[in-house]
């Protein structure tokens, strides 16, 4: 039985978006970010049979496996299934009887890594200058000894989806895992995608807004056009390019090829019914394929969503409702509605970096309100990778992937289970962080 996780609705946090150095420079500035002491694992160096669990696969075919075996070597999965009676030698065996293993969790849509303290504009690296940088990387700027990925490890987040903000062009996605000395160690793939962050398309009303409706209809049709000039001039120069190898080389240009050419996802954020149905046509009309990246509107869209077969990135269940006339849980029943009309999503926590480690918590409020235990898991596993284009080497325990895989004493999304063991790549990590060492200290003052 699952439980509700949080007895209280919890409200997004609104985000300051500052303006940054470039990218190049930003990753040269660790030293100035909070220094996480833990010390990165070192790689699998013998096999190793988990025994005994309750596998959950994250495929639709066989999604548990009672009494389930994972053997694992050289990071990846060699085979799975029911425990045999007879080991083999030479292999490390954990013992994992009535505890459950499953991929590990994926956050997505997250600036994970791209900041350490909100209040603090030196550790802030998700903005950066102008309105149009595709070429600008998020894995290059990653603060592989960030404090935040040793909480979101230990709360079995080991994979990330990580995008920028600001402008209209933010930069592309990059896929990171949560383990690794520097940048390299920890990227799995620097690009799989460009962010879009569309326009309103009608006029706010909202008391803090100062401009007149007539201002603000003139700005957004003047933002638009310039995505339109933009992205033809991108579209151009891949061609030119393409036809002419001699062509001068244009680094934000080359940066949308993959996009231009069908091969990645744009990622297109949405707040209003009115963004989700211009986003998706307007992308669809340049042959993109689009990936959209909210909450409000989505379901008042559903249909057209499910007739252009448009995914969704859900960016939490713990928020408030969009307006008065919603009910007070249609934030947490976003996912099951989406399910059960066949739409293809990935589950994101929506929340600042400091608590992606809310994201397995998010799910477990989505299955209490009707979404199907084991499709609120693949929502944050096998769902964001496949949007990432990463799921041939992660997001599900099947042989040949990945052993990215958390070990819990309850089903994964239960929010008093707990992770008691976790590898990325193969790898056992140390699951011990700033929080837990802190935990230890004070456990030793009544004793005092």
């Amino acid at each position: 039985m699952m439980h509700t996780p949080f007895a209280r609705l919890v409200g997004k946090t609104v985000r300051r978006a500052y303006t940054l150095a470039p990218t190049a420079t930003l990753a040269l500035g660790g030293a100035v970010y909070a220094q996480n002491s833990t010390v990165p694992s070192k790689a699998q160096s013998k096999p190793i049979a988990i025994v005994n669990a309750i596998v959950h696969t994250a495929t639709t075919t066989q999604p548990i496996i009672e009494h389930g075996w994972v053997l694992i070597d050289n990071g990846k999965v060699l085979s799975v299934g029911v425990t045999p009676a007879e080991l083999p030698s030479g292999v490390d065996i954990v013992d994992a009887q009535g505890m459950h293993l499953s991929p590990g969790f994926m956050a997505s849509a997250t600036q994970l890594g791209l900041i350490e303290t909100m209040q603090v504009e030196a550790t802030d690296d998700r903005t950066e200058y102008g309105e149009f940088h595709p070429e600008s990387v998020p894995a290059l700027a990653i603060n592989p000894d960030s404090d935040l990925l040793g909480v979101a490890r230990n709360a079995g987040v080991l994979l990330a989806l990580v995008m920028p903000l600001g402008g209209s062009v933010s930069g592309s996605a990059s896929v990171i895992k949560l383990n690794g000395w520097n940048v390299e160690d920890i990227t799995v793939d620097a690009r799989v995608g460009i962010v879009v962050q569309w326009p309103l398309v009608e006029a706010s009303k909202q008391w803090w807004t100062r401009r007149s409706p007539e201002d603000q209809k003139k700005r957004l049709t003047e933002t638009r056009a310039r995505i339109d000039r933009f992205f033809d001039d991108a579209k151009a120069w891949v061609a030119a390019k393409s036809a002419d190898p001699t062509v001068a080389h244009d680094e934000r240009f080359e940066a949308m090829r993959a996009v231009l050419e069908g091969r990645d996802n744009v990622f297109m954020t949405v707040g209003s019914a009115s963004q989700v149905e211009t986003a998706v046509l307007w992308a669809k009309e340049r042959g993109l394929h689009p990936v959209l990246v909210g909450s409000n509107g989505i379901l008042d869209e559903a249909d057209f969503l499910r007739n252009h077969g448009v995914p969704v990135i859900v960016t939490g269940t713990h928020q408030l409702p969009a307006s008065e006339a919603l009910h007070p849980n249609a934030p947490y029943a976003v996912p099951a509605m989406l399910s059960k009309v066949g739409i293809q999503f990935a589950l994101a926590s929506g929340d600042e970096p400091a608590h992606e480690r809310n994201l397995p918590h998010n799910a477990a409020t989505a299955v209490a309100f009707g979404l199907d235990p084991e499709a609120a898991l693949r929502s944050i596993t096998i769902a964001p990778a496949q949007l990432a284009g990463i799921a041939d080497r992660y997001g599900s325990i099947e042989p040949g992937k990945s052993a990215t895989l958390i070990l819990t004493r309850g089903h994964p999304l239960e929010v008093t289970s707990g992770v008691a063991q976790a590898w990325i790549d193969g790898s056992e990590l140390n699951l011990t962080n700033r929080q837990t060492r802190m935990k230890a200290k004070y456990d030793e003052k009544p004793r005092d």
